[in-house]
């Protein structure tokens, strides 16, 4: 496929490799990405408006002022994305069984962010907006909240999360057992 031009409109993309390509300055408007590389890609100021992910590959590529906007990501692996350089007026994602591993989401407005099913490590959540964000059935490791407002948010089945009520809002959050007993973690307590 030519992606010499600009703008793509509503247009099947399977199994691409985008590795190392310059996207720079590209428009995709309601594409569907099926089983693409984008290693090393440099997608600085591309828009990805109404664009479905599926088995894609994203290891280390460049997103300063990308633009996600209703983006969604199915059983993806995500390393070492700085979302946090993204376009911040344009960025609404989901993540559905996807494996994320180094990506920095700090300083983002997340409200009702989806990442249901997903493996998350060594990810970073620092003064980010993300009431209503669901991580329902997610699995995490050694990931970071701080200063995060995950107010109403749902970690129903999720596992492994460490968050600090001290330093994070969540009120009215959801949360079952026995993961829940993770909030402790900071208070140096002894639960027989």
């Amino acid at each position: 496929m030519d992606f010499s031009k600009s703008d793509f409109n509503s247009i099947e993309i399977n199994s691409e490799d985008f590795s190392d390509k310059d996207l720079s300055g590209k428009s995709f408007y309601k594409c569907t990405f099926t089983g693409c590389k984008f290693t090393n890609a440099v997608l600085n100021d591309t828009e990805f408006e109404n664009c479905v992910f599926t088995e894609c590959d994203f290891a280390n590529p460049v997103i300063v002022n990308a633009k996600f906007l209703d983006s969604k990501y199915i059983e993806c692996r995500l390393l070492g994305l700085n979302f946090y350089l993204c376009s911040q007026f344009a960025f609404i994602v989901s993540f559905e069984k996807c494996i994320l591993s180094n990506c920095n989401f700090n300083n983002l407005k997340m409200k009702k962010a989806q990442f249901i099913q997903c493996e998350i490590s060594e990810c970073y959540f620092q003064e980010t907006y993300l009431a209503e964000a669901v991580f329902e059935g997610s699995n995490f490791r050694n990931t970071l909240f701080h200063s995060t407002d995950l107010e109403k948010s749902s970690f129903r089945n999720a596992h492994g999360y460490e968050i600090d009520p001290r330093t994070n809002k969540i009120r009215k959050a959801r949360f079952t057992a026995p993961d829940v007993l993770n909030l402790l973690n900071g208070f140096d307590i002894v639960i027989s």
